[in-house]
C-alpha cells in the first residue's frame, strides 16, 4: 500500500527531471556547429559562405564585445582546386582576426591547391592537419584578363603585386621562405607535394 502523499512526490520529481533534459536539449540544438567547409573554387560565393559562417561562430561580431573565450574551436575543413588571390586574402584577413581570441583548427583533404594553401596554413600553430592522401600544388598567380592592351599590362602589374602579397603570408605562415617560394614557381608548371612534405614546409602539423 502507497503512503498518502507519496506518488505525487514522484510525478513532482519526475516531471523536474524531463523538464531539465528537455533545456538540455534546447541548448544543444541552439549550440550551432563549429565546423566551416571551403569545397570548391575560392570565388564570390564561396568565400561570402565562408566569412559568414565564420563571423556567426565567433559571435556574430568583430569589434566591440569579446567574444566567448570559452568557446570551442573554429574548425575549417579545406578541399579546393584554388581561385581568387583577392577571395583568398579575404578569408585569411578575417582568419587573422579571429586567431587572435579563437583557435582555428584547419583540415586539408582531397586538394589543397593554390589560393588554398595559405588558408590550410592560416591555421592555429600545431592544429593545421592534412588526410594522408591530400595532395598540395604551388603555382603562379594566374590571369585570364582579356582586352585592349593598356589593361593587359594594367592586369600584369596587379598579378605582380597579388603574387608578392601571397608569398609574403605563405613565408609568414610556414617553414617556406620568399625566395624558396619564387624558386618553386620559377619553373612555371604546377608543383605537387604530398602531405609528408606539406609537414617539412611548415604548411601543416599533423597527418591524419
Amino acid at each position: 500500500m502507497t503512503p498518502s502523499g507519496v506518488e505525487s512526490v514522484r510525478c513532482q520529481v519526475s516531471d523536474e527531471i524531463q523538464f531539465d533534459l528537455e533545456e538540455e536539449e534546447e541548448e544543444e540544438a541552439s549550440t550551432p556547429p563549429s565546423l566551416v567547409g571551403l569545397l570548391g573554387e575560392v570565388d564570390e560565393e564561396t568565400t561570402q559562405a565562408v566569412l559568414s559562417n565564420m563571423i556567426d561562430l565567433y559571435g556574430g561580431r568583430l569589434f566591440g564585445e569579446v567574444p566567448d573565450l570559452e568557446a570551442p574551436p573554429i574548425e575549417f575543413l579545406i578541399s579546393t582546386s584554388g581561385g581568387a588571390v583577392q577571395d583568398m586574402f579575404a578569408i585569411y584577413d578575417l582568419m587573422r582576426l579571429i586567431r587572435e581570441q579563437r583557435e582555428i583548427y584547419t583540415y586539408g583533404v582531397g586538394k589543397v591547391m593554390s589560393a588554398g594553401i595559405l588558408l590550410l596554413a592560416a591555421g592555429t600553430k600545431g592544429q593545421r592537419r592534412i588526410g594522408k592522401h591530400c595532395r598540395i600544388m604551388l603555382h603562379h598567380v594566374m590571369s585570364s584578363e582579356t582586352g585592349p592592351l593598356p589593361n593587359l599590362q594594367s592586369t600584369f602589374k596587379e598579378a605582380h603585386v597579388m603574387e608578392k602579397m601571397m608569398f609574403e603570408a605563405i613565408a609568414a605562415e610556414t617553414n617556406l621562405t620568399i625566395a624558396e617560394l619564387r624558386r618553386v614557381c620559377s619553373k612555371n608548371i604546377d608543383i605537387f607535394f604530398t602531405a609528408e612534405e606539406a609537414v617539412k614546409m611548415g604548411i601543416v602539423d599533423i597527418i591524419i
